[in-house]
């Protein structure tokens, strides 16, 4: 696709998409992929709303268990535990997204997600380190493959980081650059209010910062201050169950083009895994027509 639009409509990552009890049943017994259903349920979701770059909904599981239990390094209890030395031990999601990617049509493109190794790491029990720097450099090394291999059939790579508007070490930005390639648009999506690390997080060399601007409105302001060359992806519909109207989602585009120009992305603030299919199918809707709205008007 031409990531050189104005107001390209994508999402964050995760969607309310399961497979069904039928489908989950059949796999028991037989030798078939059941979250291949909700992948698809979840990709039509989008294509349906009018979003222009999709995900895969992430519908294997949560964004920490879909990584740590196919890495090596990690096991998986109720929260994940690095037991040995963090590595790669094959594909995780690429097989997803090559299946995604051959059924798009041309113009839709396709971003591939990775939660990050501080996410990874500190959402976890360190067993084995005792060092969380080592820890989180091992866990970066062993994700480069999979993003190696992602740059191949999407459009955009993203690292999912919501532990840095938690907590930030400055090591973060080295470890960070080491793991994105060159030959692909790269983004960073850190969720939760990061006031106090915006400046940090615009010297990390991502092309894309995607931030929760619908539930932190003030970030507009902090962003305003700082010089910065990356697009942004100010979020523009909350993640809780209300369903935001057009015109409210419309104001919110305007006040982001009017801070950054049109030449942004607008999205979710966040995953909508947590809300009703049905809520979340309305949500981004409403998003792609308030879109709609505010380029036409402007045209």
């Amino acid at each position: 696709m031409d990531l050189n639009q104005d107001l390209i409509t994508t999402v964050v990552g995760s969607y309310p998409a399961r497979p069904s009890n039928g489908s989950l049943a059949k796999s028991y017994f037989e030798d078939v992929d059941s979250f291949m259903e909700s992948i698809e349920m979840a990709v039509r979701a989008q294509l349906d709303a009018g979003i222009e770059l999709v995900s895969d909904g992430q519908t294997r599981g949560g964004m920490v268990q879909i990584f740590a239990e196919k890495l090596k390094g990690f096991r998986m209890k109720r929260r994940p535990e690095i037991i040995s030395n963090i590595e790669y031990r094959g594909p995780i999601t690429i097989k997803d997204q090559s299946k995604i990617r051959n059924s798009l049509p041309e113009n839709i493109g396709l971003k591939g997600i990775i939660t990050g190794p501080w996410t990874l790491v500190k959402s976890s029990y360190d067993l084995y380190y005792k060092d969380t720097r080592k820890a989180v450099t091992d866990t970066a090394e062993a994700l480069k493959s999979e993003i190696k291999e992602l740059s191949k059939v999407c459009d955009v790579v993203q690292i999912d980081e919501p532990f840095l508007s938690i907590e930030y070490e400055p090591y973060i930005k080295d470890v960070l650059e080491t793991m994105l390639p060159s030959n692909i648009t790269t983004a960073m999506h850190v969720c939760g209010d990061v006031a106090d690390i915006a400046e940090k997080l615009v010297e990390i060399d991502v092309d894309i910062l995607d931030h929760e601007f619908a539930a932190n409105p003030h970030l507009y302001d902090i962003y305003e201050e700082l010089s910065f060359s990356q697009r942004l992806a100010p979020g523009v519909i909350t993640t809780d169950s209300k369903v935001e109207s057009v015109d409210i989602i419309k104001e919110r585009i305007e006040r982001a083009v009017d801070s950054f120009g049109t030449n942004i992305l607008i999205d979710p603030d966040c995953g909508l895994r947590n809300l009703k299919k049905e809520i979340a199918d309305i949500k981004l809707k409403n998003m792609v027509e308030a879109r709609d709205v505010v380029l036409d008007e402007r045209s």
